[in-house]
């Protein structure tokens, strides 16, 4: 049986695409409900990345298990947002894992919190109690000397 040469073109397309490209097409968008906090992971202890006035347009590359927790991005910045403060079509995101390491090794090199991952690591264990916040620098305050 012969294809259709539409559909044998498709076909090659989407063996030239790279794999970062198939799951873009995977993404889901949707919008914030109302302002809602972005955070580094998916429950309310984790560090707050930032916040997202209502009717944000978010991308949503998936969502915990019962669709609970979703990962999206909103510009550049990446994070978790409770689903319940998420349009319905985040739904129809696919169901995926976290692993502190990988995804803050991806997105949050260098934050404050990023320092203190090793607290992080039994987090959805029992005994997981989250570490402190780390300390605010008052606006205008610099940096010291690296060392």
């Amino acid at each position: 049986m012969q294809l259709p040469l539409s559909f044998r073109r498709l076909a090659a397309l989407a063996l030239l695409l790279p794999l970062s490209a198939l799951s873009a097409l995977a993404q889901q968008s949707a919008s914030t409900l109302q302002a809602v906090n972005l955070r580094a992971g998916p429950d309310r202890a984790f560090p707050l990345v930032t916040w997202l006035p209502a009717r944000t347009t978010v991308r949503v590359f998936g969502c915990t298990s019962r669709w609970r927790w979703c990962d999206v991005a909103a510009g550049r910045s990446r994070g978790w947002v409770d689903s319940r403060y998420l349009s319905n079509s985040a739904r129809r995101a696919p169901i995926v894992n976290f692993s502190v390491p990988s995804y803050w090794d991806q997105h949050y090199r260098g934050r404050p919190w990023d320092l203190n991952r090793n607290q992080w690591s039994n987090w959805g264990s029992p005994s997981f109690r989250p570490p402190p916040p780390p300390p605010m620098r008052p606006p205008g305050q610099q940096r010291g000397p690296a060392g």
